[in-house]
């Protein structure tokens, strides 16, 4: 989906067009889609017409792009298309993909859908977590979770949690911090990890949560002004209403 908005990232103020995907929040929660099958949602979506809705990219192209295997682009797809997220329906040879609209997303730039130093497993594992992340310092988001807690989120295992940790660590995308404290099934301390968005050319989260805050902004100061011409009118009516009280009343003298 294209999205353009003014937007400051790095200190630097500019008008710069964002192209990302946005994906739906809680695609996991029921334990029935993975991670991989939000990376096909996402790599689908890429393609998406923003009026109608509607993409129809190869089989072979969304192997291309998501970068894992044809049977299991086949899986997500129909598992996307029983839980809703996907209409598909057949025109000729291919198929032609329709996309629900959704309040609550997490936004993925295209820049980060095509990087080419993360494996599939890593995006895909990026993907399903960074709902989960706090945004509250600018280019980093942060997880609380522990990594079982966030294993039962994503329906991921715990000990891909632990290679994908480790991988983007060494490359420089995660610093992970001892924290004092424990989970409460192993008792193990728990490791707070910090992912670079920015780095992972993931500045749209911010751009996007800025936009959302100046719009909320906006509205408050009109909900202000609002009260304050209600004010003024309320106060213009009772002065008329003693004007002419005033009026009949002299009158009457």
């Amino acid at each position: 989906m294209h999205s353009e908005i003014n937007c400051e990232i790095m200190g630097e103020t500019k008008e710069k067009s964002l192209q990302h995907v946005q994906l739906p929040n809680d695609m996991t929660g029921t334990g029935e889609l993975d991670p991989k099958d939000l990376l096909v949602y996402v790599c689908i979506k890429k393609y998406m017409n923003r009026e109608t809705k509607e993409c129809y990219p190869s089989l072979d192209t969304i192997v291309e792009i998501s970068g894992v295997s044809k049977p299991t682009v086949r899986k997500s797809i129909e598992r996307l298309k029983e839980k809703g997220y996907l209409e598909v329906r057949r025109v000729g040879r291919g198929n032609v993909y329709k996309f629900n609209s959704y309040k609550n997303f997490e936004p993925f730039s295209y820049a980060f859908l095509d990087k080419k130093d993360l494996t599939p497993n890593e995006k895909a594992y990026i993907i399903a977590t960074q709902q989960y992340m706090f945004k509250d310092i600018e280019g980093e988001g942060k997880l609380t979770y522990s990594d079982a807690e966030l294993g039962e989120r994503i329906n991921l295992s715990y000990n891909s949690i632990v290679k994908y940790n480790k991988s983007l660590k060494e490359k420089g995308y995660l610093d992970i911090i001892r924290t004092a404290k424990r989970d409460v099934e192993t008792g193990v301390l728990v490791q707070e990890k910090m992912f670079h968005l920015t780095k992972l050319e993931q500045a749209i989260v911010f751009a996007l949560q800025n936009h959302e805050e100046r719009i909320e902004d906006t509205e408050k100061k009109v909900r202000i002004l609002e009260k304050q011409m209600q004010i003024l009118l309320r106060e213009n009516r009772d002065l008329k209403e003693k004007k002419i009280e005033e009026e009949v009343g002299g009158i009457m003298l």
